[in-house]
């Protein structure tokens, strides 16, 4: 392009927002014009494919306007310090990965959120200097974008809790006030001003991400950070570019708001003469003059509107050619409308042009020509109407093959034709039977309800009943009020015989009892309860709590101590170990780990390239065009013939049983259903007429027969009520009266008087006499009776306890021979001569249940009678000396010790009375006694022999399952069972094989 006013062919795809921006002259054109001006741009765009160039100026453009827009912010907000936020600004992409252009948006409005707490001068200032660098470094110690870690800087700063939640970082008003008393503020966080709050949360937030101040510094060379860097950078970029692409479209925009302004007064005359010649129709109706536009909003607001609207033309570039000759009506009309199109197309251009063309009279623009732009559209025109004569083709012989496609069509509708005249027949017979029954049935039948059958029944009830319910509402009235009248004298009758003295007496107790309660109370209090709470706080609680504080407290301190000095040794210890780790061994492997990859990986994508050349595409090649399509190409021409022979012969065979379903339908109807149907209607009609008759000729006397049988019965029952029932009852009730009044109601109060005198003579027999009968005899009888008691519970437990030795012996004796059998039987000799040994321990302890239970109860006798003798006592009366008591008392005799049973042994530490030989088992596990010492003497000897000796052969025992048999003559077995069982019986007098 040789200038700015010349508008080429390649400037087609700016047509969308230029008409746009010249919205003023689509009044010069008509809406056909408009549509060919759309779609023939929507082709010529179509040719060229600049997305992407578009959308970087839209974006550049956006850039360099924010920056325009931040900086006054900036300025507003920093006053006098806006160049040291400037310099600041410039020079934050290496140290922090933030452009000017985010650096300045981030401190703008933290100083403004600052400004507006309380915050200003210096202090403002470097707060959002501090804070936007904290927001850097906490995006890339947590990985995030820019403007997200700035978000949570900026929401704690304001007290939301929440985003800064996510990063570990709680700044919830406990944290808060409890950071304030770390650094010596004791004043009260609601006490507090806007501009202290904000000043303890900078405080606080800086405090517990001191981790992530200086990460972007330390990791800056990490690929992430380098990622921010080259985005950050490219915006820069694309903002400077931005900024030229403004200089470069700010004269035009500027030209089409005086180009707007200026059609904007012709608008103005062009209504004002429309007013002159046809009238205000706008203000006919008298709300008011409707005012002209003084200003229209600007068509392009910007240089990126502009560039935004051409990119969406380009995008749209290949749905506008596709459908360009939808956009034109009757597009088959040929050359002449498109050339009215054309040269309405040269028209509008033509006078945009125009109209552009005295720019250089606005705002100081010089001698800015735009020229006329011209555009050639014969070639255009020659294109699209062989495409309009090849399309016309290509439609007419694809109508013509439809056409005979669907020929045969309108034959076969043609019975739905012929259909249309009887049912429109029908139609009108149905009108008229219709009209027929509204006349002779449905309007006579409504007349008569409506007019005389309703009304007579309505009528007739009410003149029946009305009376009825009235009488009826009247007596309830009347018993209601005496009724009413009735419950109101009782109740005053009442009130004063009953409820008055019965609550007089009840309070009258209540006050007396309750001076009595008071006391007890106070007694409770005095004597118990406060001289236990005394005791438990001051004699018990606080001298503990003392003691053990005094004890616990240096321990735990001392403990405390030494495990911090532990942790810090432990701690330093493991710190040294891991850094000589790290440089001795983590960090020469991790080498060796990185050089092996970077050798590696190389030889695998060689071997994958290999694979993929040598197998994979070579397989997907075959698989593809001489395995699948080969197939497929043989299934299609295998089985499509087969499916549409198969699907012909399905659809003849459904039309011949169809036909043959119809045809059978029908002779089914005509043969068996209308006449059944015939018949029932036949039968119904005659059984109808029948008691229609039936009725004609009955009907009347038997509703008569009836009327006079009601009658007769409500005559018999009527007779029967005032003849025989109402002469019986209304005697018997009178009768019923005056027996109450005359003799029953005096003996139910005789009866009455003379159980409450009962009821009263028993409640003083047994208050005056039988009370302090019952109370003498326990008195004197409770002594003794619970003496016996405890003999006889002593005497009871013996005999159980007895008993229970003798059954656990019978079932160690059971159990013995249970394991004795089974020992021998599976060779198991150590499990047989266990069960030997429990055989004769049950019997021994069975036999010493027998023996102690009545060894036992001579014992607990002898003890009843010791503590009956111990129990006596001689009462010394007082008496009276030379003014002086003498006496009183009691004299007791000597106590005498009880015999106690030692079955389990014990140690006597003195002349006692004692019961020896009573332990179960004594018979084959005899007591000893004998001095303690001797005893501890035996058991300090020399046995190992023997211990040895015993281990040896239990050592054999356990053996005995490793394949070792030990072989038992059965008669020496015999023998040996035999002399035990005779040595015990010769012992005990008793057989042990006897139960």
């Amino acid at each position: 392009m040789s200038s700015v006013g010349q508008i080429d062919l390649d400037l087609g795809l700016n047509y969308g927002p230029f008409r746009q921006d010249l919205n003023g002259i689509a009044g010069t054109a008509t809406n056909l014009v408009g549509g060919a001006f759309r779609s023939l741009g929507g082709i010529i765009a179509g040719a060229f494919a600049v997305n992407s160039i578009v959308n970087f100026s839209r974006e550049a453009i956006n850039l360099a306007s924010d920056l325009a827009e931040v900086q006054n912010v900036v300025n507003v907000t920093f006053g006098s310090m806006t160049g040291q936020i400037n310099n600041w600004s410039s020079n934050l992409i290496e140290s922090f990965g933030l452009s000017e252009l985010s650096a300045k948006k981030y401190a703008s409005t933290m100083g403004a959120m600052l400004k507006s707490s309380g915050l200003t001068g210096e202090a403002m200032k470097e707060m959002s200097v501090r804070l936007t660098e904290l927001s850097a470094d906490m995006a890339s110690f947590y990985n995030l974008k820019n403007d997200e870690a700035y978000y949570k800087v900026f929401s704690g700063m304001v007290g939301e809790t929440e985003p800064l939640k996510q990063l570990g970082v709680n700044m919830s008003v406990v944290n808060m006030e409890a950071y304030a008393m770390s650094q010596g503020i004791t004043k009260s966080w609601m006490s507090m001003t806007q501009a202290e709050q904000t000043m303890l949360r900078y405080g606080y937030l800086l405090k517990v991400t001191g981790d992530a101040q200086g990460d972007f510094a330390r990791n800056g060379d990490s690929w992430a950070n380098r990622v921010r860097i080259m985005t950050e950078r490219w915006n820069i970029f694309k903002g400077t570019m931005g900024a030229g692409f403004i200089n470069i479209l700010s004269p035009i925009i500027q030209g089409l708001n005086w180009l707007i302004s200026k059609l904007q007064i012709a608008a103005a005359y062009f209504r004002a003469f429309t007013e002159l010649v046809f009238g205000d129709a706008v203000n006919a109706g008298g709300a008011g003059a409707v005012a002209p536009l003084n200003d229209t909003a600007d068509a392009a607001t910007g240089a990126a509107g502009a560039v935004d609207e051409a990119g969406k033309a380009a995008e749209k570039a290949g749905k506008k050619s596709k459908k360009a000759s939808k956009d034109m009506k009757n597009s088959l009309a040929g050359f002449d409308q498109l050339n009215t199109l054309a040269k309405s197309t040269a028209g509008a251009v033509d006078d945009a042009a125009d109209g552009a063309g005295g720019l250089g009279a606005f705002a100081g623009l010089g001698n800015l020509d735009l020229g006329t732009p011209t555009i050639n559209v014969d070639p255009v025109k020659q294109q699209v109407a062989a495409f309009i004569s090849d399309l016309k083709s290509r439609f007419t012989e694809a109508w013509g093959f439809i056409s005979a496609g669907w020929a045969g069509m309108a034959p076969a509708l043609q019975p739905f034709v012929d259909m249309m005249d009887p049912i429109g027949k029908s139609v009108t017979n149905i009108g008229n039977t219709f009209k027929r029954l509204k006349d002779g049935f449905l309007v006579p039948v409504a007349k008569y309800i409506l007019g005389n059958f309703i009304p007579s029944i309505v009528i007739g009830f009410t003149k029946a009943f009305a009376p009825v319910i009235a009488k009826q509402i009247v007596w309830a009235f009347q018993t209601f009020d005496k009724t009413f009248r009735n419950v109101t004298n009782q109740a005053i009758k009442l009130w004063d015989t009953v409820w008055l003295p019965s609550l007089d007496r009840a309070k009258n107790a209540f006050v007396m009892a309750m001076p009595v309660i008071a006391g007890a109370l106070q007694s409770l209090l005095t004597n118990t309860i406060n001289p236990f709470v005394d005791f438990m706080l001051n004699g018990f609680a606080i001298p503990l709590s003392t003691t053990i504080t005094e004890t616990i407290v240096p321990i735990y301190a001392n403990t405390l101590v030494w495990a911090f000095q532990t942790f810090a040794k432990s701690a330093t210890n493991a710190v040294n170990h891991i850094n000589e780790l790290w440089k001795g061994t983590l960090f020469p492997s991790l080498v060796k780990l990185r050089d092996m990859f970077m050798d590696v990986i190389p030889q695998i994508g060689k071997a994958f390239e290999k694979l993929l050349d040598g197998t994979i595409k070579p397989f997907v090649d075959y698989a593809l065009n001489d395995f699948i399509i080969p197939i497929s190409a043989k299934v299609i021409d295998t089985l499509v013939p087969v499916f549409t022979d198969t699907l012909v012969w399905a659809f003849k065979e459904a039309a011949n049983t169809f036909e043959w379903a119809v045809k059978l339908i029908n002779d089914v109807y005509n043969t068996v259903l209308k006449p059944v149907f015939d018949l029932i209607k036949k039968i119904v009609m005659d059984t109808l007429e029948t008691i229609k008759g039936l009725w004609d000729k009955y009907g009347a006397e038997l509703l008569t027969s009836l009327s006079e049988a009601m009658e007769n019965i409500r005559n018999t029952f009527q007779k029967l009520w005032d003849d025989v029932l109402k002469p019986i009852i209304e005697p018997f009730l009178k009768k019923l009266n005056e027996i109450w009044e005359g003799s029953l109601k005096g003996i139910i109060k005789q009866v009455g008087e003379v159980v409450m005198k009962l009821v009263t003579a028993a409640l003083e027999i047994y208050n005056k006499f039988i009370s302090p009968l019952i109370n003498y005899v326990i008195d004197q009888l409770a002594p003794g009776f619970v003496k016996g008691f405890n003999i006889v519970l002593n005497i009871v437990t013996t005999v159980i306890s007895s008993v229970g030795d003798i059954i656990k012996g019978l079932l160690r004796t059971l159990g013995g021979i249970i394991d004795f059998v089974t020992g021998v039987f599976t060779g198991d000799w150590k499990k047989a001569w266990t069960g030997v040994k429990d055989i004769f321990g049950g019997i021994f302890d069975s036999l010493y249940g027998l023996v102690k239970a009545p060894l036992n109860l001579i014992i607990d006798a002898i003890n009843s009678v010791i503590d009956g003798f111990n129990s006596i006592s001689i009462s010394i009366p007082e008496v009276e000396v030379f003014g002086h008591k003498i006496g009183g008392g009691s004299i007791g005799v000597p106590q005498i010790p009880k015999i106690p049973r030692l079955a389990k042994g014990g140690l006597a530490y003195g002349p006692t009375l004692a019961m020896v030989g009573d332990n179960k088992g004594a018979g084959v596990d005899p007591e000893v006694v004998s001095p303690l010492s001797k005893l501890q003497n035996m058991l300090g000897a020399n046995n190992q022999p023997v211990v040895e000796v015993l281990m040896r052969i239990l050592e054999a025992l356990e053996k005995n399952g490793q394949g070792q048999v030990i072989q038992v003559d059965s008669t020496v077995l015999g023998r040996v069972v035999a002399n035990a069982i005779n040595d015990i019986t010769r012992r005990t007098g008793r057989s042990p094989l006897t139960t």
